[in-house]
């Protein structure tokens, strides 16, 4: 996993696909033994948020080059 820090002071972590789904399944372990936690609750909805993102910018891009 590599970090990168952003312009306004935040980091991003780049991971390889490996790495992310040994990430992700630790995190569904972890919210099947506590799904009362909070964790369970944010996880899955920040995972959801980042991903209809990643799609917004995929399709822009894909309009940009198209047009």
């Amino acid at each position: 996993m590599k970090f990168i820090a952003t312009q306004d002071g935040g980091e991003v972590a780049i991971m390889d696909a490996r790495e992310a789904l040994v990430v992700e399944g630790a995190l569904s372990l972890y919210v099947l033994k506590h799904p009362d936690s909070n964790v369970a609750i944010r996880a899955p909805r920040a995972t959801s948020a980042a991903n209809e993102a990643r799609l917004g910018r995929m399709e822009e891009a894909a309009e940009r080059t198209s047009g």
